[in-house]
């Protein structure tokens, strides 16, 4: 029932499965329609989406529609195959040609109607769970590098992974370069460490702290996301430094979207993980220049080259850490160097157009009649950070 496919119009359903702008794979699902217009790709967006979502959408020359996924479940089969035949129903109106699931979760009825329909459906990378309904339905599987998709490339759908690049857009924080807020102002001589991210535990800030309290030198740490009033792992990071001794030194900032202004009043950018993927706040303080510190988890050293664009250290590692930062703080020189050359390789290698002619390309192809599983290599071009 898939409508037919020309070099000029594809249409692909995207699921999401956040419509918070603050993250950056639902940033990364709306960058994707809007330069996938140029291939000739038309996005729908469905999902909980928000007011806001809608409008962004809109801006970006994506449609919106009502709609979203119930995960598979035993106990709830009947509320299941509902959603699935209220699924079937959707598509036969809209006759997409493909289906993305911006997170395949565990049998999502959209991914199950799709798959029931005969439309391809392809998915962003995620975890590998051996019972999932979806493994089956899912012909490929989209990782912007290959630690993104480990667990997967460790599983029996090893052969479905397509490795493409980054749809990071240096624009992006050009725009937001104008404070929406003040910030805490600059004091002579203070080197200022900035990091930007979720307040969770994985993001290893309680790591951070550690390592910060152990630095004589003078400097100030900022630390930028979600809502520090929240109980929970903020409690537990602001106890730390408090118990350390370090809390005057430290400036706990709320989630806030100026991005660029925060970044361009930084020495050092630190990302202190103790999992990742190939994260959009690292490459955003490469593109302007700022000297790294990252724990060498999932994929960050696809971006970060230790001793070269940046400095590595064993994630959860504290000591390793505060020697790697206070390289950085006490060598001025140090930091220029870094960061020219972090600057260099995102602007070489951070191409958001071809990441999504690389999309369409595995679009295309599972349109084709007959076609592959998954899209073969001479069809995509596969980026290897």
């Amino acid at each position: 029932m898939s409508a037919a496919v020309d070099d000029k119009r594809l249409d692909v359903l995207v699921e999401v499965n956040s419509a918070d702008l603050r993250i950056g794979a639902t940033n990364d699902v709306l960058d994707l329609a809007e330069l996938s217009a140029l291939t000739g790709a038309r996005f729908t967006i469905c999902g909980p989406l928000t007011e806001a979502f809608r409008r962004e959408a809109d801006r970006r020359g994506a449609r919106t529609i009502v709609g979203t996924s119930r995960w598979f479940s035993r106990r709830a089969l009947p509320l299941y195959a509902a959603s699935v035949a209220r699924w079937i129903a959707r598509l036969r109106r809209l006759r997409p040609d493909v289906v993305h699931l911006n997170y395949p979760g565990y049998g999502p009825s959209l991914g199950c109607a799709a798959w029931l329909c005969g439309i391809p459906v392809v998915a962003r990378a995620g975890p590998y769970t051996e019972s999932n309904p979806s493994n089956r339905w899912i012909a490929a599987y989209i990782a912007n590098c290959e630690a993104h998709a480990a667990a997967l490339f460790a599983s029996p759908l090893a052969d479905r992974v397509v490795v493409t690049g980054d749809l990071y857009r240096p624009d992006r924080v050009n725009a937001t370069r104008a404070l929406e807020r003040p910030l805490p102002p600059r004091r002579d001589g203070v080197v200022r460490v900035v990091f930007l991210g979720q307040l969770v535990e994985r993001k290893g800030l309680h790591v951070l702290v550690e390592a910060f309290a152990g630095i004589g030198e003078p400097a100030e740490l900022l630390l930028v996301g979600g809502d520090w009033s929240t109980p929970g792992y903020p409690e537990r990071v602001k106890a730390i430094a408090r118990a350390r001794g370090v809390e005057s030194r430290i400036h706990f900032e709320n989630h806030r979207q100026d991005v660029g202004a925060i970044l361009t009043t930084a020495d050092i950018f630190v990302l202190p993980s103790l999992s990742e993927a190939r994260p959009r706040s690292v490459i955003e303080a490469m593109s302007i220049g700022l000297p790294v510190v990252a724990s060498e988890a999932g994929g960050l050293p696809t971006l970060v080259a230790h001793e070269t664009t940046g400095l590595l250290v064993p994630p959860g590692d504290a000591a390793a850490l505060g020697d790697a930062l206070r390289r950085l703080i006490e060598s001025a020189p140090l930091r220029a160097r870094l960061g020219a050359a972090g600057r260099r390789r995102i602007e070489s290698e951070c191409r958001p157009e071809r990441t999504a002619a690389e999309y369409v390309a595995v679009y295309r192809r599972l349109c084709e009649p007959d076609a592959a599983p998954v899209p073969d290599a001479a069809a995509v071009a596969r980026f290897r950070g």
